[in-house]
């Protein structure tokens, strides 16, 4: 087999005639045409096979053994006897108007769902960032017709197309993101949820202790569950706990204070996972301050109403630590109590159903990294094509 036809197979381009090749240390330049054959007038339908002239067109392509690859196409410029009209060649490798091969614009689109920026992708293909915004444009995602029956939502700081915070709606049961919305607001929510006609057939909604999404849940999913993520319920013990214990170590000696801000990992761990020696520690420190005591017992206390298994069993856990809160008489913990009275009932919902908003929370950790790598991103349809090539 003639070594043109193996550069063919390579280079995927049917009929191709190699004239040279020239390679630096960085570059790798091909010199090619197409055989000549009979084309058929795009104006009259009429069939040709006479040249009217030559043209060179260089292309880029994508890198061949880490090299950048240029394509110079002598390509042909057909003339129509029948209606005088000329047209180029057929070449399916390169879109109308462009410079870049179709290949090497999905190497730049693959490179991106790895999470690199848009600078570091051009620097590898030797193209210009504004060539591969432009190619992300090309993807279009559309916005879903159907919602699942499990839907969760959350906030992320975008600081895109003008709002400070932009919505993130996922499908924990298929670890999917199912799209992102230019603002947390209730209207721009409300707006985007309405024209969905399956809203009856969400089962469950699950969301963070905010009014908004739980006035929306309400609205427009008359059959789902309202969950509150545990992960948001947990930190308002911990707070509290961790403010018993910075408003009591600020009367301690300095070197005693250091010793408790150093050891907060044994106060927020819970008491079955300490070590020996851990444990030894803990008791130290709360025989020092009896209020502290009271406080991390009372985080035990909630650390088990959270092991529970079901809603039954978790409903009497959950009353006894709210009384015993309340009989403390530790106000860093009003917040606490204040929480439980306005969300309970969602959260007790937790115990029933098996998903939560780690997927989510999971995601927006991601779309930190995006942004941070593209140091931000002004144009929200930018950002939402970013992030769903991303994690999709």
């Amino acid at each position: 087999m003639p070594n043109s036809n193996f550069i063919s197979e390579i280079l995927e381009i049917k009929d191709l005639i190699i004239e040279k090749t020239e390679t630096t240390t960085e570059e790798v330049h091909i010199f090619f045409k197409l055989e000549r054959r009979d084309h058929v007038c795009p104006v009259c339908g009429a069939m040709t096979n006479k040249v009217h002239d030559y043209r060179t067109s260089i292309i880029k392509d994508a890198p061949l053994q880490g090299k950048h690859t240029f394509l110079h196409y002598k390509k042909r410029r057909y003339h129509c006897s029948a209606c005088n009209h000329h047209f180029k060649e057929a070449f399916n490798l390169l879109p109308k108007q462009c410079r870049i091969t179709n290949r090497l614009g999905f190497l730049a689109i693959h490179l991106l769902r790895e999470n690199q920026n848009v600078s570091s992708v051009a620097r590898q293909t030797g193209i210009s960032a504004s060539t591969i915004f432009r190619r992300m444009e090309d993807i279009k995602y559309p916005k879903p017709t159907t919602l699942p029956r499990v839907l969760s939502i959350d906030e992320f700081r975008g600081n895109a197309g003008g709002q400070k915070f932009q919505a993130i709606l996922t499908d924990p049961k298929k670890r999917k993101v199912f799209d992102i919305l230019p603002s947390r607001t209730q209207a721009q929510v409300s707006s985007y949820l309405r024209e969905f006609p399956n809203r009856k057939e969400v089962e469950c909604f699950i969301m963070n202790m905010n009014y908004v999404y739980r006035d929306i849940a309400e609205t427009y999913f008359p059959n789902a569950t309202i969950v509150i993520d545990k992960f948001h319920v947990v930190r308002y013990v911990t707070w509290a706990l961790e403010n018993v214990r910075k408003r009591i170590q600020k009367d301690m000696h300095p070197s005693r204070r250091k010793y408790f801000k150093r050891s907060r990992r044994i106060l927020l761990s819970h008491y079955d996972k300490l070590s020996d020696e851990n444990k030894d520690a803990l008791e130290v420190m709360l025989s020092i301050s009896p209020e502290l005591a009271q406080a991390y017992y009372l985080k035990e206390q909630f650390y088990e109403f959270m092991n529970s298994e079901s809603k039954q069993e978790a409903l009497p856990k959950l009353k006894k630590f709210i009384l015993s809160a309340e009989v403390s008489g530790l106000s860093e913990f009003n917040s606490c109590l204040t929480m439980l009275a306005n969300w309970s009932k969602y959260i007790l919902n937790a115990f029933e159903c098996p998903y939560s908003n780690g997927f989510t929370e999971g995601t927006n950790n991601k779309i930190k990294v995006i942004k941070r790598n593209a140091y931000g991103y002004r144009n929200f349809e930018n950002f939402r094509n970013r992030i769903l090539l991303t994690t999709t």
